[in-house]
């Protein structure tokens, strides 16, 4: 009866664990080897950061702010993450002097990210970013941070 009343409770418990994982997604923008922008956001603190540099500042602007996400959230999340089978396909790509490399890093994950090879790749890469980036801009911390993004010209 014991083993019973054990498994009706962690049963629940586990499997909500197994929806979701947390995860970090990182931007970098590089301009002749340079880096002009890091955008990152880590889903386990919550913690968005721009950072912004300029070969002629001596230091970089840096914004932050920190924008949690459910549980929820976090699941439909990882169910987009899901369509990319064994790797997750980030963005590396370079035109003339500018270098992008754009990555999600799942807790947990048996790999290391692999570029984008194949148009489906691109698609579901640009389906989780919006997902993300849509999640993230819809939160009030967001908008409260970065209101003039939202400001209507």
């Amino acid at each position: 009866m014991k083993k019973i009343i054990l498994i009706c409770y962690l049963l629940p418990h586990l499997a909500f664990s197994q929806q979701y994982k947390d995860f970090c997604y990182e931007r970098v923008v590089a301009v002749d080897n340079f880096i002009v922008k890091i955008e990152s956001y880590d889903s386990k603190t919550g913690i968005y950061s721009r950072i912004r540099c300029d070969i002629n500042e001596d230091a970089p602007m840096e914004e932050k702010v920190v924008i949690p996400i459910t549980e929820k959230e976090k699941s439909d999340l990882w169910e987009l993450r899901k369509e990319f089978g064994d790797f997750v396909f980030g963005e590396c790509t370079s035109n003339k002097n500018v270098t992008l490399r754009s990555n999600f890093f799942f807790e947990n994950e048996k790999y290391p990210p692999k570029c984008i090879e194949t148009e489906r790749q691109k698609e579901q890469f640009i389906k989780l970013s919006i997902g993300l980036r849509l999640l993230l801009e819809s939160k009030p911390e967001y908008r409260k941070a970065f209101y003039w993004e939202f400001i209507k010209r």
